[in-house]
């Protein structure tokens, strides 16, 4: 392997705690991860999309709809069962080698692997996520009436550290590989590429670099001195400029990761209000007069300089106007000089004004009141009371904001998104475990009011992620076996239940609050304690045998585990 691939690889490995992995497996979590996060706009479980030792040639699996990774079959039936047709569904697959050369075996059992998870009429594997991945795909293939252009895409990445020189015999592997996923006929859009150290490199950086921009204004206007505002101004630029400066990375892909702070994602060209736009920007005619008829975008940046009609931003967000930017970038070839497009900026590091700015820039249309959880009264106060452990030991950050804590020191491991944080409840103090494991989207329909109530307790938060900490770390150290990881929220139910008892508490009550207590005078140090409890709740699911994925989804063994306390 190649020293700065190493370099990085290691970085990646002290960031997720994954130091006790093998270097094969510790690689093919770097890639995966470098790859998959620039194609969604929220956090994900890197288990969800690495396949284990029994894969056949894939090392990464993804299924995205709408931006978003899903990691279940029913998962899928429920997002299809909306009355909407424009979904946006790609899959992806990573196989990642460490060696600098790139052997065509190598890349050939990998076709091999996709051809048959493709085609196969009877798929059988035996990797869990592979088998997932295929009733995913599956699904997915059944409602292509109900997505964006009537057909998936397909990303697929085979990973190096050496330098490719696209050999004739890879290369034409490769174009054999496009006719052949071509001739199946699934896809809209089929994008394979072999990539070598200075790719990866690249694409590992921009998951930790903050975005930055410069952007020539045509004219602008101050506003005066707002309170909590640091400086804003509204700006007219050129559309391309805008898409070429702001939108688009060095690959010439959209920059999903500048959306993280917008609740809708693009909802495609199908939609009246998308078609409207793209119709006036075809349109010579109208397309000079795109600013007065268009409401523009919003930007949200802590770093905004102005030197003379030159705009620069880091770290930026769009919190209003994802579909009129992704409208103009699948539109950028209309853009001409005459094309221009109305800008709000808002300087800011609050992050009670970003979460203002957020909402109410995003209330003109209904959007579901789950996407705003992170924007939650709760949840503002369960972030603060995580900061109260800031000089501690057990120190661990609630990230309300997407990439809140980029570019910090801090080891990823500590740091819990809002999304991670509701599964953590869910599974220990909602006893629900099996919706943390698979059903995200149900949970947050059937437990988001209960679990963010305004009167709950917020020391119950910090408890229940603390607890799934500690056992991270217990399984990275191979203290606790590795195979428990896919446990990992049944296990906490078990151990809220070995410190308390099997009833369930309110979580406004003072109850909790002694259990939540309890839990984090036992899991805040290292202690023989806090690891023999793990190990119990460890032999309570090894009694069971093998637990296959389809039981861990239901209840019944949920209420079996619990009867063996």
């Amino acid at each position: 392997m190649h020293r700065i691939v190493k370099a990085h690889l290691g970085s990646f490995v002290s960031k997720f705690s994954l130091e006790f992995d093998d270097e094969p497996t510790q690689f093919e979590k770097f890639v995966n991860y470098s790859i998959v996060t620039t194609k969604i706009g929220s956090q994900y479980d890197l288990d969800d999309v690495t396949t284990g030792v029994s894969d056949d040639g894939c090392d990464g699996i993804a299924v995205i709809v709408n931006e978003e990774i899903v990691i279940s079959e029913e998962d899928t039936k429920s997002i299809f069962s909306s009355e909407r047709r424009n979904h946006d569904v790609e899959i992806v697959f990573i196989q990642a080698k460490r060696s600098e050369s790139y052997d065509l075996g190598d890349f050939l059992k990998f076709k091999e692997s996709i051809l048959r998870f493709l085609t196969s009429d009877s798929y059988i594997v035996p990797d869990e996520i592979q088998q997932e991945s295929r009733k995913i795909f599956d699904v997915v293939i059944d409602n292509v009436p109900k997505l964006r252009n009537g057909k998936p895409s397909v990303c697929i990445r085979f990973v190096g550290t050496g330098l490719y020189q696209c050999p004739s015999s890879l290369e034409t592997a490769k174009v054999d590989f496009i006719r052949q996923l071509t001739d199946i006929g699934y896809f809209k859009e089929i994008d394979i590429q072999i990539l070598g150290r200075d790719e990866l490199t690249s694409l590992w950086v921009g998951t930790y670099s903050g975005a930055k921009a410069k952007l020539e204004m045509l004219s602008n206007a101050p506003l005066r001195t707002i309170d909590g505002i640091n400086e804003a101004y509204l700006a007219v630029v050129k559309a391309a400029d805008f898409v070429n400066e702001l939108l688009v990375n060095e690959s010439g892909d959209l920059r999903l990761q500048v959306f993280e702070e917008n609740v809708r994602s693009f909802l495609g060209n199908e939609n009246p209000v998308n078609r409207s736009i793209a119709e006036t920007l075809q349109n010579s005619r109208s397309a000079s007069r795109f600013p007065v008829l268009n409401n523009g975008i919003t930007i949200v940046s802590p770093d905004v300089q102005v030197q003379g009609t030159t705009l620069h931003l880091k770290n930026y967000q769009i919190v209003n106007g994802c579909q009129t930017s992704n409208v103009l970038f699948e539109n950028k070839v209309y853009l001409t000089d005459d094309v221009m497009v109305n800008l709000k900026v808002v300087e800011t590091s609050n992050e009670d004004i970003f979460s203002e700015l957020v909402r109410a820039t995003n209330s003109q249309t209904k959007i579901e009141e789950t996407q705003f959880v992170s924007l939650k009264p709760i949840v503002k106060k369960i972030e603060q009371y995580f900061k109260t452990y800031e000089s501690s030991e057990s120190a661990l950050y609630l990230e309300r904001r997407e990439r809140q804590y980029v570019g910090s020191e801090i080891p990823a491991i500590r740091i819990f998104s809002v999304h991670t944080v509701t599964r953590c409840v869910s599974a220990m103090f909602c006893q629900r475990p099996d919706l943390s494991f698979k059903y995200p989207k149900k949970m947050y329909i059937e437990l988001s009011d209960t679990i963010f109530s305004d009167n709950n307790k917020e020391i119950l938060y910090y408890a229940a992620c603390l607890v799934l900490y500690r056992l991270h770390l217990l399984v990275s150290n191979r203290v606790i076996p590795q195979n428990m990881k896919r446990f990992k929220w049944h296990i906490l139910l078990i151990v809220r239940v070995l410190l308390s008892s099997k009833e369930m508490v309110k979580l406004n009550s003072n109850k909790i609050e002694e259990i939540s207590q309890r839990m984090i005078e036992t899991f805040s140090l290292h202690n023989e304690n806090s690891t023999d409890i793990f190990k119990k709740a460890v032999s309570i699911i090894e009694s069971f045998g093998v637990i296959t994925n389809d039981r861990l989804k239901g209840q019944l063994i949920i209420q079996e585990m619990l009867s063996k306390i």
